[in-house]
């Protein structure tokens, strides 16, 4: 019985995620992994990543390439998604925001979009003085120019993440989803921040609704655009919430109590039913993410 099991944190995907590098070219200031991200460069050990999920794919489903910022390396990542494609019957995505290697290497980064199941694309902002801003690093590229141009948009889903100061008021989500919705990507994700207090601005708060609790009732949900927004978007629009659990300033409800007491009576068959681990650099392979 999996009635609890609603959220990431359930442990509700058979998936692994990949730590493919430690190395990022954005200094984002709610970044989760912030506190172990390097600047020099230096490659990672896509095969040894790609051997160990290989040999351990029983049970699993997917693969999401993270970092870091792992399109620094899309040799490594063409790479490794071949290997893992050919091997296995894994599909796999990856998450990136399109670091200029992207725009160099056009031919190899259209191999590894042609490979992939599915690209989460960051993009922070419609406005590419505030994308900046959040990214802590100016732009070497003309990034709105590629987006309108990206190949295979119909494997992209745009990610956008609610970031007090920067993009946190009605009217420029409204107007950073509408200048995406005409580009015809597959999606939005939009996230509340986690992890960082100073940047964290509940969606609730923004557009004046009480939605139910994240952790008891789905921290990730498709939303009506016309019944929440107040327009209508081509484009489906993923919400990604945040809960006590991520945002220290956020209290569990009466409902998220109760879902911690079934979770801990009904523990034994939600753990047999579910398998997610964390692969890193060198192919060690986690339960969850650590510190490094």
């Amino acid at each position: 019985m999996r009635l609890f099991s609603k959220n990431c944190c359930d442990g509700i995907y058979n998936s692994y995620d990949v730590h493919f590098t430690k190395f990022c070219d954005n200094k984002c200031a709610h970044c989760v992994d912030r506190g172990s991200l390097a600047v020099n460069s230096g490659k990672p050990d896509w095969k040894a990543m790609a051997d160990a999920i290989i040999a351990n794919q029983d049970g699993f489903d997917d693969v999401l390439i993270l970092g870091g910022e792992p399109c620094l390396f899309l040799y490594e990542v063409l790479q490794f998604v071949r290997a893992v494609k050919e091997h296995s019957s894994l599909k796999v995505f990856c998450t990136s925001s399109v670091p200029k290697t992207c725009y160099d290497d056009w031919i190899v980064f259209s191999e590894v979009l042609g490979l992939l199941d599915g690209f989460n694309m960051s993009v922070q902002h419609h406005n590419e003085e505030i994308a900046d801003k959040i990214r802590g690093t100016v732009s070497q590229y003309d990034r709105q120019a590629l987006y309108r141009n990206m190949p295979m948009k119909h494997k992209i889903r745009i990610n956008l993440n609610i970031v007090r100061g920067h993009l946190d008021t009605k009217e420029s989500l409204i107007e950073c989803l509408m200048h995406y919705d005409i580009m015809g990507f597959n999606s939005f994700k939009l996230s509340e921040i986690q992890h960082s207090t100073n940047d964290y601005k509940s969606f609730e708060e923004i557009f004046g609704i009480k939605m139910r609790s994240p952790y008891f009732g789905g921290c990730q949900d498709y939303i009506d655009t016309e019944k929440v927004l107040g327009i209508k978007l081509k484009t489906p629009l993923l919400l990604k919430r945040s809960c006590f659990i991520c945002e220290e300033t956020l209290r569990a409800s009466f409902m998220d109590g109760a879902k911690m007491i079934g979770k801990y009576l009904m523990r034994q068959p939600i753990i047999d039913n579910t398998r997610y681990g964390v692969v890193y650099e060198d192919g060690s392979i986690r339960k969850g993410w650590v510190k490094q």
